[in-house]
């Protein structure tokens, strides 16, 4: 099909990057991506890659078969186009890691062109991949072996659409209940992932390794917030900042001096 020349399939390495270097450069994150044993051990080799193609086809687990989704169009293959997906659910991206946290990876992704939905029903979605390019009208018969064509060069002008003007789509799928497939990004191009690597994390900052000075306990920082001027009297004069830190023993601790830990 020649229309599939004007997409580029993208593959590229996830970069890896410190917990606190996302933070500092403002990525989006962190982010969960769940797959099987064999898939991540493709990614590891050979990267991230945009798998262009019908639903359930190698390649491509998931997305909608066709059916009539809303006002008599069938959904496109992907949800929001073709990309990498990821969730900023953990719990989502444990379902799709075979219900295990075992091998599944965090990421961050530089985004500063990323949209965010949150549409609650099909026909307010059908609008809006319409509105982005998403072109059905002439379906009329679903058994018709056109049908799978026209779909899959609609999703791909979908995704052609989205790119032209973002870096990625956010479908928040938060309501009163679970909206439509739920929380999922889609990144377009692969070199905007990096993996989050906690050994690369050092001294006092996010991700690093601490020891509390009072007993020897370890714990990992998982966040941090200066101690503002205008409360520093009541704090101890040494401390700088409150630790968010998460104990080998003894659950999360939300308020922890600077002053009281030491970076190992």
């Amino acid at each position: 099909m020649g229309f599939l020349n004007k997409v580029r399939i993208l593959a590229a390495p996830a970069k890896k990057i410190s917990p606190q270097e996302g933070l500092d450069k403002k990525f989006f994150g962190p982010v969960y991506h769940g797959t099987d044993e064999a898939n991540r051990a493709k990614i590891v080799n050979e990267g991230f890659k945009v798998q262009i193609g019908d639903a359930r086809q190698e390649g491509i687990s998931h997305g909608y078969e066709i059916s009539s989704y809303a006002a008599g169009k069938p959904a496109p293959v992907h949800h929001l186009g073709f990309g990498i997906y990821f969730t900023s659910v953990k719990a989502i991206g444990k379902q799709f890691n075979n219900n295990s946290a075992k091998g599944l990876k965090s990421y961050y992704i530089d985004a500063p062109r990323l949209e965010s939905i949150n549409l609650g029903s099909p026909n307010t979605m059908m609008k809006w991949w319409i509105a982005n390019g998403y072109n059905m009208d002439a379906v009329t018969n679903f058994m018709d072996p056109q049908v799978a064509k026209d779909r899959l060069k609609a999703t791909i002008n979908l995704t052609n659409k989205l790119k032209e003007k973002y870096d990625a789509v956010w479908f928040k799928g938060k309501g009163l209940y679970k909206l439509l497939d739920g929380d999922q990004i889609v990144v377009f191009d692969p070199s905007r992932i990096y993996e989050i690597d906690p050994t690369l994390a050092s001294g006092m900052e996010t991700g690093g390794k601490i020891k509390r000075k009072a007993d020897g306990m370890i714990g990992v920082i998982r966040s941090s917030r200066e101690i503002s001027q205008e409360h520093k009297t009541f704090h101890p004069k040494e401390a700088t900042k409150f630790l968010t830190v998460k104990w080998k023993k003894g659950g999360m601790d939300y308020n922890v001096y600077d002053s009281n830990v030491d970076a190992l």
